[in-house]
């Protein structure tokens, strides 16, 4: 008796200590925002245009075939807010108008004129470009110094120093290899070649270089 006694008490007051006792509570809340970075070009606005001026006389041009001129290499710094990826995408503005057929030859438009033998309006492409990226840097963070990178692309298998750009393939920083690095600032010289097609050294008047292209910078 004595002993079922004391259990029965031993019992009561147990479940008279849990029933009092308050239960502590903790909430995990978790916020944030998916937010694209906001990034500059050359300290200036998220657009820019990068200039490549060539002045050209017929003298130049060879007895015998297009005129190759030197080229002109501009560095261009992208500037993030945030740490992200960064590729590009460049697109022909002047499709069509290469004089010659190569993904990595963008076109310099038309020149239009008068045929010496019926006077009627004519029109001829004045040449193409290429577009040489090299020299790929990246800035992991702010105060830090710009890295080495490389480049990489989707029709190649692995990243490079300097490549020919292509229209509609995409570029990106990255590792030796391929892997993509991250970084706040990404820079790169960006060298034009333009080839004047030996057909406008026979013209009369002045004839202008109309090339375009746009770099569509991508994140993540």
């Amino acid at each position: 008796m004595f002993k079922k006694y004391l259990l029965a008490i031993s019992l009561l007051a147990l479940s008279s200590g849990t029933t009092l006792a308050a239960n502590p509570i903790a909430k995990l809340k978790v916020t944030g925002r998916i937010k694209p970075p906001t990034c500059t070009i050359n300290n200036e606005e998220q657009e820019a245009t990068i200039i490549y001026n060539f002045d050209i006389t017929p003298g130049l041009f060879p007895e015998k075939g297009d005129l190759k001129l030197a080229g002109q290499s501009k560095n261009i710094v992208i500037s993030c807010d945030s740490s992200t990826y960064l590729a590009f995408v460049a697109t022909d503005n002047r499709l069509g108008t290469q004089s010659q057929e190569s993904e990595a030859f963008f076109g310099l438009g038309h020149y239009q004129f008068k045929n010496k033998d019926d006077g009627k309006n004519a029109e001829t492409k004045v040449g193409y470009y290429t577009i040489n990226i090299s020299n790929a840097t990246v800035k992991k963070e702010d105060g830090s110094k710009f890295e080495k990178a490389y480049i990489k692309s989707n029709n190649a298998t692995t990243s490079v120093p300097n490549t020919l750009i292509h229209k509609q393939s995409e570029y990106g920083w990255a590792l030796p290899g391929k892997t993509s690095v991250a970084g706040k600032s990404f820079a790169a010289d960006f060298e034009v070649k333009p080839v004047i097609n030996s057909q406008m050294k026979k013209i009369e008047g002045e004839a202008e270089l109309d090339g375009l292209a746009t770099l569509t910078f991508q994140f993540g």
